[in-house]
């Protein structure tokens, strides 16, 4: 399969099933990245305060938690059960009880009742219009906020596989690409960009599947671990017995709001 033949649910399930283990989950810290990314949402116009919010592809609910904070109610779909899994398990520590949880892929999900925001972050399934438009009509007259990359910069250890198994690189240009399709249909929205880094932090059992589960991406099912190994080398830091990654990003924060607004 190449890099450009869309998978199938059961694919795509499996493929973030095998990514939830690594994938970031919801973080307290109050600088944390999704904070950042929220405040910037409220700012542009979203109002999240006695709403009904849909998250839409909202994996390990690292914006699903922190939502329902904000929020009266929140549904958080997702193709991965996994992913799934950990949100409700970090929502039942903190004692969270207004989520929903819906296991479906896009295409599938069909909504109950009204929903005043539709949330989206980095999610692939709105690479198709079809799937912007069900995202945009889902709240009616409410508002959307959608997260999507600028551009995205591989992290340097995908970036040594790439190269050795000379991989065409994926682009990664949701945002633009989604702003486009606003201005297409004359839709008004704000919108801002934000750069900086993430840094994951990874034991050798969870780095090494990483690796593998973007490779799969790409085509590449068997790596040798030699050369993984050699991807994540750089990167061990022996006081905490990690691989450290850090990636820069670039990404926009889109908000469509009512007209009353």
């Amino acid at each position: 399969m190449d890099n450009n033949t869309p998978k199938n649910p059961n694919e795509l399930e499996e493929f973030w099933n095998n990514r939830a283990e690594s994938f970031p989950r919801y973080n307290q810290e109050e600088n944390s990245y999704e904070n950042t990314m929220l405040e910037t949402a409220k700012k542009l116009g979203a109002i999240f305060k006695g709403q009904r919010v849909l998250d839409v592809g909202c994996g390990s609910g690292m914006y699903t938690l922190k939502l329902s904070a904000l929020a009266q109610s929140v549904v958080g779909v997702d193709i991965s059960e996994k992913m799934l899994a950990i949100s409700r398990e970090d929502a039942q520590k903190l004692g969270y009880q207004n989520i929903t949880y819906v296991r479906s892929n896009w295409d599938d999900y069909q909504p109950e009742g009204e929903f005043g925001v539709a949330f989206c972050s980095m999610c692939p399934p709105m690479k198709r219009d079809e799937a912007k438009a069900k995202l945009l009509n889902i709240t009616g007259s409410g508002t959307l906020v959608y997260i999507g990359f600028d551009r995205y910069i591989n992290p340097e250890p995908i970036e040594f596989l790439i190269h050795h198994y000379k991989l065409e690189k994926k682009t990664f240009n949701s945002g633009p690409d989604m702003r486009r399709w606003l201005d297409q249909g004359g839709h008004n929205y704000r919108w801002e960009n934000k750069t900086g880094h993430w840094t994951n932090r990874y034991n050798r059992e969870q780095a090494f599947k990483w690796c593998r589960t973007l490779l799969s991406d790409f085509g590449i099912d068997n790596p040798e671990s030699s050369i993984i190994d050699a991807s994540l080398a750089p990167f061990w830091a022996q006081a905490s017995e990690q691989y450290v990654i850090t990636t820069p990003y670039s990404v926009e924060m889109i908000v469509v709001v009512p007209s009353s607004q």
